[in-house]
């Protein structure tokens, strides 16, 4: 049989004294306060907290900081893991907040591009304006900032209306040229028709001029000024800009003649009713 070493067994003996001396709640104050010292890290987002302690799990430390979750908070390592010296422990606390507010809606601008007019020309045919919605919301934060937010109910108040923009895409070298950007005041339809001021159309008043003493050509209109107020600038679909700056004899109420640099142009537009919008 072997024997027991002498070192060892008085050690045994000793504690066997003790237990019975101090009984089992002496004993487990006496092992604790002889157990190791563990120095870990405590994470919360990017606040770190050094913490020395003789827990032996990590659910244990948490209870000795005075740290309760909730179960959608999060833990890592787990709460059932070992505590090892230097170890780091992430907390993640999850906190909810439900949200009812107002907000803009930007209303959305649609860009209609055309041929018609010459790059760089633009008209906003149509003013857009903002619309107004209520949104209820449900907000995560994760150790106390906003993780993600996801809509719960949303109700248009308002509905925006669209900006409308007509943007010019051609690059036709024109004599009249929308100068700056412009606005619709009104839009009216229109009987259209062509003419060319050269001899073969406007003989014998071919002086290359107009009324108004405009040098004739692609983008001058004829026009009734009890109708439409001469130098008013216009924009024709199917023509592109356009100045009110001629009349005509036959040009009376509702009628508009377009200008053309050649009699062929001016032959193959013919007549047709057109959408005109008065600029400003």
């Amino acid at each position: 049989m072997n024997k027991l070493n002498p070192q060892l067994a008085s050690v045994v003996f000793g504690l066997g004294l003790l237990t019975a001396g101090l009984g089992s709640a002496g004993f487990w104050f006496y092992a604790r306060a002889h157990q190791p010292v563990w120095n870990i890290s405590l994470y919360r987002g990017p606040v770190e907290t050094d913490v020395a302690t003789r827990a032996r799990t990590i659910g244990a430390v948490l209870r000795e900081q005075g740290i309760q979750l909730k179960p959608e908070d999060v833990v890592v390592p787990p709460l059932t893991a070992a505590v090892t010296d230097g170890m780091e422990i992430d907390l993640g606390i999850v906190q909810r907040q439900e949200k009812d507010f107002k907000k803009t809606l930007i209303h959305p601008i649609d860009v209609d591009y055309t041929n018609d007019l010459n790059v760089g020309e633009i008209i906003d045919v149509q003013e857009g304006k903002d619309g107004l919605e209520e949104l209820q919301t449900e907000a995560f934060f994760l150790n106390g900032e906003e993780a993600f937010e996801k809509v719960l109910k949303s109700t248009v108040l308002t509905p925006a209306k669209d900006a409308k923009v007509l943007e010019g895409t051609s690059l036709r070298q024109k004599m009249y040229r929308l100068a700056k950007r412009a606005r619709v005041r009104k839009i009216i339809t229109m009987n259209a028709s062509a003419y060319y001021p050269g001899p073969e159309d406007t003989w014998p008043y071919a002086t290359g001029y107009t009324s108004t003493h405009l040098k004739a050509g692609y983008g001058v209109a004829a026009v009734d000024p009890k109708f439409i107020r001469l130098k008013t600038q216009l924009y024709v679909e199917g023509y592109g800009y356009a100045v009110a700056g001629d009349v005509g004899g036959a040009i009376k109420g509702n009628r508009i003649d377009l200008c053309f640099d050649t009699y062929e142009e001016a032959v193959q537009f013919g007549r047709k009713n057109a959408r005109v919008y008065i600029l400003r």
